[in-house]
């Protein structure tokens, strides 16, 4: 189903319905721009200590998007708007329960990037708490939309990674609903876990939480990058 379709489709939902599923399309099929921030303006002196923390002068760290998850031999986007549209019905379920468990057998088996095993990343994205510690979080799936798996259907397992933290970088069980920016080792690995079947894990991460100018600078770049892709389109013509 194409975009354009999934939002035509909007008027047969209710209103919480809308906007659960403008809030997916806007985060999976956009692969929610957190990461298109190459770089990072902190505003305070501890938000600088903690960035020069994630980075390893010793090796180049790589930042990447969520739909940089994906197999590089197929089309993207399309598999994108698939999933997209597997999420929606999965938002309002059908009465046939075969068609469910085929949905949820196809988000188990999305299938890995394997050309970025082993490689050393960022990626930002928001978190699910699965473990914790005197108040401190421990271990979280980053997703790429707020309450996947949770408030909302998960999303496939290549969507997902499971992350494991350094006691030092653990973050306190308050802050469990802010993005994040998760820095480490990228390991293809299949895990169940209590909320859903992940594909992807970080061990030993590293973690700050996701800032405002963050945002602002993920903003200026998209609005750069659809400039480019105008100017190019008109010349084009």
């Amino acid at each position: 189903m194409q975009l354009a379709s999934l939002v035509l489709n909007l008027g047969n939902q209710s209103s919480f319905s809308k906007l659960l599923i403008l809030l997916v399309l806007s985060c999976m099929l956009s692969s929610i721009h957190l990461a298109e921030a190459d770089s990072v303006l902190d505003q305070t002196t501890q938000s600088k200590t903690v960035e020069e923390k994630l980075v390893d002068p010793k090796e180049e760290i790589r930042t990447i998007d969520w739909i940089d998850l994906l197999p590089t031999d197929i089309n993207r986007k399309a598999l994108m708007e698939h999933y997209a549209d597997l999420i929606i019905q999965r938002l309002d379920p059908p009465d046939d329960l075969s068609l469910q468990e085929q949905i949820i057998t196809e988000l188990k088996q999305a299938p890995v990037n394997p050309s970025l095993a082993g490689v050393k990343l960022r990626l930002a994205g928001y978190m699910i708490v699965l473990d914790e510690f005197e108040g401190k979080i421990t271990e979280f799936l980053l997703v790429p939309y707020s309450g996947a798996g949770v408030h909302q259907p998960a999303p496939p397992a290549n969507q997902m990674l499971l992350v494991r933290l350094n006691p030092e970088q653990a973050l306190a069980t308050a802050q469990m609903y802010e993005s994040v920016w998760v820095e480490g080792r990228l390991k293809i690995q299949p895990d169940e876990t209590s909320i859903a079947r992940v594909a992807y894990r970080l061990e030993d991460a590293q973690v700050r939480l996701y800032t405002m100018e963050d945002a602002r600078q993920a903003e200026a770049r998209e609005a750069k990058l659809e400039h480019e892709d105008a100017a190019t389109h008109a010349h084009e013509e």
